[in-house]
């Protein structure tokens, strides 16, 4: 029986390759289950300690490949309170980048008036504060009990993440407001939690053919008509500069400062706050005057230091005219108490 199997055998010469091929298919089929069972295995590791663990799994197998190996490393650098990059690591490999940040404005240029109601009051950003513009989604989440570990007091931070490789329309909130309510739990920050629908799109910023009639927001108390109008509120300050119609012939600022710039504020207008009650300059050849009013309140900020001021030519209207914009001025300060008038000063 076994020459006649033998005999078959001999007949049929392609059943030993067709066998071969086969075990051969096995093995690698075998050897592929084995890797992409490892390399599996591995992603959910990386993926338990990307960003502390709170990175929601479906969120993020949904929008990375699980055909590639993935890689942890670290986030936004030292700054940041929060902050991972997981995926791939070649170069057409799908990478999600996440970070959180302090909400802190740079160092204002100055703390005059002018300076504060200037389109760039701001130095220099540094780049890991303007990093967020070019995420895919980011969300401001509000700190009232203050984030600890800074010089000064920070209420605020932001989460950002980006899809690097990835479909554009990826579905980014849900992990953002993870991440944003991990830092909000540890950091002890209270109020309400983040919602997915929180989270969105950076806003883009409007050019300089934006609608120019609009007030900004420290200028609203003026209530009258206007030529221009830049202002700006700022952490510790705000300011606007108001320019009127030709036939006014005046022109109108206000400031006030709170919190850490008020003793800067005090010393760059120290020659002003000395010379509060002074008499009105004489009657010479000037071609414009300017008279300045000052008063201290107490604001939801704490203590607050206001000025208002208006120049024009003519001295009697200049000082009338400064009493009722300072009245306005504190009346549309809402929340402040404990007002003190401290006077006028002719610059």
């Amino acid at each position: 029986m076994s020459d006649s199997v033998w005999a078959r055998g001999r007949r049929h010469r392609w059943l030993p390759r067709v066998t071969a091929v086969v075990l051969l298919a096995a093995l690698v089929a075998g050897f592929l289950v084995v890797r992409a069972e490892r390399r599996a295995d591995h992603n959910a590791a990386v993926l338990a300690r990307a960003c502390g663990g709170v990175l929601p799994r479906d969120v993020v197998r949904d929008l990375l490949s699980g055909d590639v190996r993935w890689e942890l490393r670290p986030g936004a650098g030292p700054r940041a309170l929060a902050g991972c990059t997981v995926g791939g690591t070649g170069e057409d490999d799908a990478r999600l980048e996440f970070a959180a940040v302090p909400l802190a404005d740079p160092p204002l240029r100055g703390v005059r008036a002018e300076d504060l109601a200037r389109d760039t009051p701001y130095a220099s950003a540094p780049e890991w504060a303007r990093a967020h513009e070019r995420a895919d989604a980011q969300v401001t989440v509000a700190c009232p009990a203050g984030l600890p570990g800074h010089p000064r007091p920070v209420t605020g931070f932001r989460v950002y993440a980006s899809l690097v490789g990835g479909p554009e329309a990826a579905e980014l909130a849900p992990a953002v407001a993870a991440l944003a309510n991990d830092v909000r739990k540890r950091n002890r920050c209270g109020g309400a939690p983040v919602r997915p629908s929180d989270a969105r799109a950076p806003a883009p910023e409007r050019g300089d053919d934006g609608e120019r009639g609009e007030i900004p927001a420290p200028c609203r108390w003026f209530g009258g008509k206007t030529e221009s109008a830049a202002g700006g509120e700022h952490a510790w300050a705000r300011g606007c500069a108001i320019g009127l119609p030709a036939t006014d012939r005046h022109a109108v600022s206000s400031a006030s400062w709170w919190g850490d710039v008020l003793p800067e504020a005090r010393t760059e207008y120290g020659a002003e706050l000395a010379g509060l009650g002074g008499g009105a300059p004489a009657s010479a050849t000037r071609r414009s005057y300017e008279v300045a009013a000052w008063a201290r309140s107490r604001c939801a900020q704490g203590t607050t230091l206001h000025r208002v001021s208006v120049s024009g030519l003519d001295k009697t209207a200049l000082a009338a005219r400064v009493d009722a914009l300072l009245d306005r001025y504190l009346a549309a300060a809402r929340g402040c108490r404990d007002i003190e008038v401290l006077g006028k000063v002719w610059a």
